[in-house]
């Protein structure tokens, strides 16, 4: 027997039916209750669009500074960790030098580098790093930390990284002797922070500032790890990076 509820057309004295309606809340949860159970590893959250480590490089890089870094979009983490900070007297996972990578996973198939830190005895001497950096730049710009620092900002513009280089005095340290060569032991620990500016959409001028405070963060820790005789002489705040 048909059933008569789906031949027979509603009475125009009948009271009217009230529409069902999907309200956009109601799809959004939907949304998320449908992704969360059929994907399994996978949940639509856009408060958190951003996930960044709370802390990075020798716990010495905060969370808002590497947000100043990143995009809009993806993930933040730290590859490779040291520990502590490597010197060529106390080695980790075999790195004989203070290394640092912060790396972004976002609208790129492959991932972008976020933040790159180095900390290592100056080797090559501190004019032999500014005449590299000039040439590589174009120029240099110099950064005042401190009495007992060089440093100086290179940026040769475009999609070319920023590079800041702090150099720290650090009297009394020895290089192993294997690494020796016949040369005097480096008079400065050097610090170097870069990075791949086009995965932040923060002003470049922001950026450089950023590796500016990132470098005089780590160069406080760096006399420690190399167990240097003196105290440097560091300023209490990162100077000012002059626009490009």
């Amino acid at each position: 027997m048909a059933d008569v509820a789906h031949i027979i057309p509603p009475s125009p004295d009948d009271p009217p039916r009230r529409r069902s309606r999907v309200r956009p809340w109601h799809a959004a949860v939907a949304l998320v209750a449908a992704a969360a159970v059929g994907g399994g590893l996978w949940a639509w959250k856009p408060w958190q669009e951003v996930e960044l480590p709370q802390s990075a490089c020798w716990s010495q890089v905060t969370r808002d500074e590497l947000k100043v870094l990143a995009g809009p979009d993806g993930r933040g983490y730290e590859g490779a960790r040291q520990d502590r900070m490597a010197t060529p007297s106390a080695p980790v996972n075999g790195d004989r030098y203070g290394k640092c990578e912060v790396w972004w996973a976002g609208q790129h198939r492959t991932a972008d580098v976020l933040l790159s830190a180095t900390v290592s005895p100056a080797y090559d001497g501190i004019d032999a790093d500014r005449q590299k950096d000039t040439r590589e730049a174009g120029r240099t710009t110099p950064l005042d930390f401190g009495p007992d620092t060089v440093g100086w900002v290179a940026d040769a513009g475009g999609d070319k990284s920023p590079r800041v280089r702090l150099y720290v005095r650090c009297d009394g340290y020895q290089l192993p002797a294997e690494l020796r060569k016949g040369e005097a032991d480096p008079a400065y620990v050097q610090v170097s922070v870069e990075g791949e500016p086009w995965v932040s959409t923060s002003p470049r001028a922001r950026i450089r500032q950023t590796y500016a405070d990132v470098a005089l963060k780590i160069a406080r820790a760096a006399p420690g790890a190399y167990r240097c005789a003196n105290t440097p002489q560091l300023v209490s705040t990162a100077p000012t990076v002059p626009v490009a």
